[in-house]
């Protein structure tokens, strides 16, 4: 808590890859992501709000809720994941900061040596992440639907949200 750093997010990710590898779970890999800094995830929300509504109907109860109160949820439904509206949904457009950002923790994974696929449908379940998400999951096939091994993310504004000052988290 207390410092932004892309090194951080990597570290994190890797403190948690490695424990996991070091109890003998060999299968599996880790998934990453950024919602971007406010700006970028303020304007791909509304981006994605103004995407969907034509779609309204087609998405499950679940997603029609969530396309004012948080339509970054839609992206990560279990149930409506498959749908083409989904799966074609815009892609986030970073500001210039965030992408850098985002490169450096992918350049510092690649250094720390763990392997990793961008996801740009994984959004976590909560509002308050900010920049770097990521889940590592199991690729064992008998996993199913219910493959996350652990998960999380930077929270910029959490600690400010809960009444607090404004620190940065991980």
């Amino acid at each position: 808590i207390g410092d932004k750093n892309p090194l951080i997010d990597a570290e994190t990710i890797a403190l948690g890859y490695f424990y996991v590898k070091s109890l003998g779970l060999n299968s599996i890999k880790v998934l990453i992501n950024t919602l971007g800094d406010n700006e970028s995830r303020i304007q791909y929300k509304q981006d994605l709000i103004e995407y969907f509504k034509p779609h309204k109907d087609e998405l499950c109860f679940d997603c029609q809720n969530r396309l004012e109160k948080n339509p970054l949820r839609i992206l990560d439904c279990k149930v409506d994941h498959e749908l083409d509206c989904v799966k074609n949904a815009p892609k986030m457009k970073l500001s210039k900061d965030a992408s850098e950002y985002f490169e450096k923790v992918k350049k510092y994974l690649e250094i720390l040596q763990i392997p990793y696929e961008v996801d740009d449908r994984l959004v976590r379940g909560l509002d308050y992440y900010t920049d770097t998400v990521f889940e590592v999951v199991s690729t064992n096939p008998e996993s199913g639907s219910q493959a996350t091994i652990f998960g999380g993310g930077r929270y910029d504004n959490l600690v400010k949200e809960m009444g607090g000052p404004e620190l940065s988290g991980i």
